[in-house]
């Protein structure tokens, strides 16, 4: 179907031909593209076309053409198509000039000549919607003068959409919520208030849904959106007239309380939220149970803001869920200081990777029937320039928060597997230890992470059963399909795969048998335990049993005591690792046990054989 006419008019037919073929690539079939080769000829074609009752949308014409000016034949145009788009061509740069022919063709641009290809293409496209919309313009105000009824109907219409616009601006398209925005000016209207009232108080409620990431992978997004518009009923039966319920994004809420008297008025709604997230989710094919942390800053400060409101109280949300999720935490202000120093401490971080401020620690690892040394786990620790030695417990969880944990953890990799080598060059005595890494979740699912497992072995000429890496109990409660066949990737490459805190997480036993797991370790709050709860030592033996069914070996940490060893060893344990036989060591102390190992090291009861 064609859209109308569009004219090219200049003397020289390579130019034309040139401007058909690029105008032909920008419109397609959607125009007819006409040629003229005078002013003359293009004046007949209009009428032609006139006659027909064929629409012209656009001229295009050199300023230059024999019989007459371009801008002149523009203008007489113009007189019989006022309401097509005309566009100049010309090599013209006399600005008068150029003001001359705008005005007397009224043209609706010139391009300089030779045109740039990109210019012309957007100028044609903008002049043909122009054209376009004027049409429809015409015809619309056609129609609404013969029918003053439609008029007013389309001037509701357009009122109507228009507060549309305004409220689809204003709202979460999902939950009809308020959004940010409102969000921010109705706490700004509720700081107004306050400093027109001596006795007041305000307060934001920060929420965060404890499960929703979880539920949304798992049972997909529509499942989702159904949870969070039910999510957001129960929020809004949860406040007082008056209040506002809004929606952050993704799983986060806003409640903004107006005119409190204290505090304690914020801490009930709060409770009430807690309670009514106690109930389960209906939902159409599935029941789901998710709960909230939240974050309550209150204030009677007549000079507050808003956005540091918010700020304060989503610090306080994150002070709720690392405290372990389903409850509320009220700001103050020494969880800002903590917020400060922890993104201080990230900052640091970044530079400790740069400027290899990271080290390995090893901590032997023993069979306990023969009490030799079979490996050594690497454990990373940082040695700050201003802080000193900063624990591992103090950054891991912020690397595995920001994600810093990848590159650490590639580093980590890198440093085991050269220092390992060196040992085992040094020392005859080192060529059956393992060297054991932890691994986290974020890790496994690293894009590169079994690329960066063959180099680190590749560059150290290490062979893969020199390696074991450890995963957590909940990496594998996360475990996906695609976590599995990694695992399976490193067992082919002769990796030993251990699991690590064993029987710290939940339902796990349904998982091992079609795991590619090696070794089974037991966390260390059982070993510890084993002299003084009945229940715990039977743990360590089902433990045990369970993992010699499977084919596993056992590795049991934090063994500090000698009835420990003694307790292990009659239940079949095969390794151990604890302070009994010692702490982690450095690298040079590790070297310094295989070429003396007569000198101990404080290693009490195990050989280097």
């Amino acid at each position: 179907m064609s859209f109308g006419n569009i004219i090219c008019i200049d003397d020289d037919r390579g130019i034309l031909v040139s401007l058909r073929d690029q105008l032909t690539s920008v419109v397609g079939n959607e125009y007819q593209i006409e040629l003229a080769e005078s002013g003359e000829e293009a004046l007949e074609m209009i009428e032609e076309f006139l006659e027909d009752s064929e629409e012209i949308p656009l001229v295009i014409c050199d300023q230059n053409i024999p019989d007459i000016q371009g801008s002149e034949l523009l203008k007489q145009i113009h007189q019989i198509c006022p309401h097509t788009r005309k566009i100049l061509l010309t090599g013209e740069t006399n600005p008068d000039a150029l003001i001359q022919a705008i005005n007397l063709a009224n043209l609706y641009r010139y391009i300089p000549k030779p045109w740039d290809k990109t210019d012309l293409s957007l100028t044609v496209k903008e002049a043909l919607r122009s054209y376009r919309q004027d049409q429809q313009l015409v015809e619309q105000n056609r129609q609404l003068r013969l029918i003053n009824q439609q008029l007013q109907q389309e001037i509701e219409e357009r009122e109507l959409a228009q507060s549309q616009l305004v409220h689809d601006a204003l709202h979460d398209a999902l939950t009809g919520l308020p959004n940010r925005t409102l969000l921010m000016e109705r706490i700004h209207q509720a700081l107004k208030r306050r400093r027109q009232e001596s006795e007041a108080f305000i307060a934001i409620l920060f929420i965060d849904l404890d499960r929703f990431k979880s539920i949304n992978d798992s049972l997909g997004h529509a499942v989702g959106d159904q949870l969070l518009i039910q999510i957001t009923e129960r929020l809004q039966s949860c406040i007082r007239e008056g209040d506002t319920v809004a929606r952050l994004g993704g799983d986060e809420f806003i409640v903004l309380l107006d005119g409190l008297f204290c505090t304690q008025d914020a801490v009930v709604i709060a409770e009430r939220i807690l309670h009514k997230f106690e109930i389960a989710f209906h939902l159409e094919t599935h029941t789901v149970f998710s709960g909230a942390s939240i974050g309550i800053v209150a204030t009677d400060n007549k000079q507050a803001e808003g956005s540091a409101l918010i700020r304060d109280a989503d610090i306080a949300m994150y002070q709720a869920k690392n405290s372990g999720k389903s409850r509320y935490v009220i700001f103050d202000s020494t969880m800002y200081t903590q917020r400060v120093e922890l993104l201080e401490l990230e900052q640091d971080l970044r530079l400790a990777l740069e400027r290899h401020e990271l080290s390995l620690y090893y901590q032997p690892i023993v069979e306990l029937e023969t009490c030799q040394l079979k490996g050594l786990e690497a454990l990373i620790r940082w040695h700050h320039p201003v802080r000193g030695m900063i624990a591992p417990n103090h950054f891991i969880p912020l690397a595995e928060d920001t994600g810093l944990i990848v590159p650490i953890g590639k580093r980590i990799l890198e440093i085991a597997c050269r220092q390992l080598s060196q040992l085992k060059r040094e020392f005859p005595k080192a060529q059956d230890i393992k060297v054991s890494i932890n691994l986290a979740c974020k890790q496994l699912k690293d894009d590169d992470f079994v690329g960066a497992i063959d180099h680190a072995l590749k560059e150290a000429q290490l062979p893969g059963h020199s390696l074991r890496l450890e995963i957590t109990e909940t990496t594998l409660m996360d475990s996906s399909e695609a976590m599995v066949n990694i695992l399976r990737q490193l067992r082919q490459r002769g990796i030993e795969i251990s699991l690590d805190d064993f029987g710290t997480g939940y339902s796990s036993l349904s998982y091992l048998p079609r795991l590619p797991l090696d070794t089974l370790k037991i966390d260390q709050s059982f070993v510890r335990a084993m002299g003084h709860e009945k229940e715990d030592l039977e743990i360590v033996r089902t433990i045990i049993a369970l993992a010699h069914t499977l084919n596993m070996n056992v590795i049991a940490e934090g063994i500090e005591l000698a009835s420990n060893v003694q307790q292990l060893t009659t239940l079949g344990c095969d390794l151990g690792q604890g302070y009994f036989f010692s702490k982690p060591m450095h690298f040079d102390d590790i070297r310094t046990l295989f070429s003396e190992p007569s000198l101990g090291l404080n290693m009490r009861s195990f050989t280097v054989v």
